[in-house]
């Protein structure tokens, strides 16, 4: 594993955690996750995790 893939699972779980503990907008959640722009974040996360944040806090809540 190479730094950069590291440091986004790490980035990830993170997000992750915020996603499901707070009720930080997406954007909070992007910047307090290290991204300082919401769209590659969003980017990332559906790449790593194969849907949305947004789809991904909404599934985990209910």
């Amino acid at each position: 594993m190479n730094f950069l893939t590291y440091l986004t699972s790490i980035r990830m779980e993170q997000a992750k955690k915020l996603l499901l503990t707070t009720s930080l907008s997406i954007t909070e959640i992007s910047e307090r996750s290290g991204y300082k722009d919401y769209r590659v974040f969003t980017k990332v996360f559906k790449k790593s995790e194969g849907i949305t944040p947004s789809q991904y806090r909404r599934d985990f809540l209910q």
